[in-house]
């Protein structure tokens, strides 16, 4: 409880200080929505951000590197946008700067990750799968209970991939897409839910892109609209 305190204050703090100077940072040009759904840090940039927190005079403003800001166009989290993420069980407010990210606000309330979170949450229960095993040499197959959402250009490849009929249903990733899932720990070889247009797909890393093993049947999970014999004879 006392660490829990200890760091809304200094959440508080951080954004007090960022309302009463918030001119440095305003510019009429952004678009300062907010996106409709919470974001889940990496364990990098969650780090990044507990040591802002933790030092002796904390800001609640913190720097992005190159991927990180590719990492977030990706999403369509533009700069001037404002999203929320749960840091120590508290429910924070970010905007994202031209130079990174600043805490906005805080809040003890809601502070749980309900609805849709990006792009990585953990899933309980997966069932009536069925797959082909597809086994590499030196690869970690194991089945990870996590859900993964791309950003729209990728699910867009994805579908269009699955849609032409080609004989495999493995797709291709670019640097990008193969370091977000570096970061989150999800490796060649690793199977996982993928979640595209709120229809869910079992997928396994490749070291080249992935292969999408078969739709995924859940309760209350609407079928994907696929021919069934092509998704048949494509695994």
């Amino acid at each position: 409880m006392i660490a829990k305190q200890t760091i809304f204050k200094t959440l508080a703090i951080a954004s007090l200080t960022l309302i009463t100077s918030g001119t440095v940072f305003a510019h009429s040009n952004h678009d300062h929505s907010t996106v409709p759904f919470k974001w889940q840090f990496s364990e990098n940039l969650h780090s990044k951000i507990e040591r802002n927190l933790n030092s002796t005079k904390p800001t609640g403003v913190i720097g992005l590197n190159p991927f990180e800001q590719k990492k977030f166009n990706h999403y369509g989290i533009k700069v001037g946008n404002k999203f929320s993420s749960i840091v120590h069980n508290i429910d924070v407010t970010f905007e994202r700067t031209s130079a990174g990210l600043k805490i906005t606000n805080a809040s003890v309330f809601n502070t749980t990750m309900n609805g849709d979170i990006l792009p990585f949450k953990k899933v309980s229960e997966v069932s009536k799968v069925s797959m082909q095993k597809h086994f590499h040499s030196g690869h970690n197959h194991d089945r990870l209970q996590v859900e993964w959402v791309f950003g729209d250009t990728t699910n867009a490849k994805i579908f269009k991939h699955m849609f032409e009929g080609k004989g495999s249903l493995s797709v291709g990733l670019t640097n990008l897409e193969q370091d977000l899932l570096n970061e989150y720990g999800i490796k060649p070889g690793n199977k996982f839910q993928l979640s595209i247009s709120g229809h869910n797909f079992l997928a396994e890393r490749t070291s080249g892109g992935l292969v999408i093993l078969n739709h995924i049947d859940q309760k209350n999970l609407a079928k994907a609209d696929l021919n069934k014999d092509t998704v048949k004879d494509n695994i």
